[in-house]
């Protein structure tokens, strides 16, 4: 058990004939020194106080809260700095895409542009060169004719004799039964049985072609 330490204020000092007793007070201010000495080193040993500690569990909190708030910062725009520059070859990639197309169908165009003025060419040539393409129909066969001998309406008149030889003419008959609607077999049996061409298939797809038909 502590010793009982002697208060600090006290009024019972010894007295003598000049007042208090010189050697009571000093001994009383020497264990009054030793109580404070020993009240320092307690407090210097004690944790700081709850509210001091608490401040510094926020202050940490805060810091790491801003470090946090950082590092999702810079990853944020890290992301984001990714995501725009692919957009950007992308969309640099769809622009070389069209611009090819664009450049492809420039290529068709023209290719259709020059293969529409070579048929209007032939067509020009083959009717300054064989008379009588413009001619009147021939008249309708006589009402006696069974229906089966007659020849269809639509169709251009066959050549007077025999089979013909000429391939522009040809050509342009099976361009008109094409633009009519005609079906490719039904313009190919024609051909065959009133023109004596070569190659009568690549006519017809060449024909075909330019009528937009199959």
């Amino acid at each position: 058990m502590a010793p009982e330490q002697p208060p600090i204020a006290r009024r019972d000092f010894p007295t003598n004939r000049r007042g208090y007793d010189p050697a009571a007070v000093d001994a009383h201010l020497e264990a009054v020194a030793a109580r404070v000495s020993e009240l320092e080193r307690r407090v210097a040993g004690a944790p700081p106080p709850l509210s001091a500690r608490a401040g510094e569990q926020v202050q940490a909190i805060v810091e790491a809260a801003e470090r946090g708030a950082q590092d999702i910062r810079a990853a944020a725009e890290a992301d984001a700095r990714e995501r725009v520059a692919k957009v950007g070859e992308a969309a640099d990639r769809l622009g070389a895409r069209i611009d090819e197309l664009a450049a492809e169908v420039a290529t068709l165009m023209s290719d259709l542009s020059a293969r529409v003025n070579r048929l209007r060419d032939e067509l020009a040539a083959i009717q300054a060169h064989v008379p009588g393409l413009e001619a009147e129909p021939a008249p309708p066969p006589p009402a006696a004719a069974p229906p089966a001998a007659q020849a269809p309406a639509e169709l251009p008149a066959a050549p007077p004799a025999g089979p013909s030889r000429d391939a522009g003419s040809a050509r342009i008959v099976a361009l008109e039964m094409a633009l009519s609607g005609k079906p490719r077999e039904e313009t190919e049996r024609f051909l065959a049985e009133h023109y004596d061409i070569p190659d009568r298939d690549a006519l017809l797809d060449d024909v075909y072609a330019a009528a937009g038909t199959t």
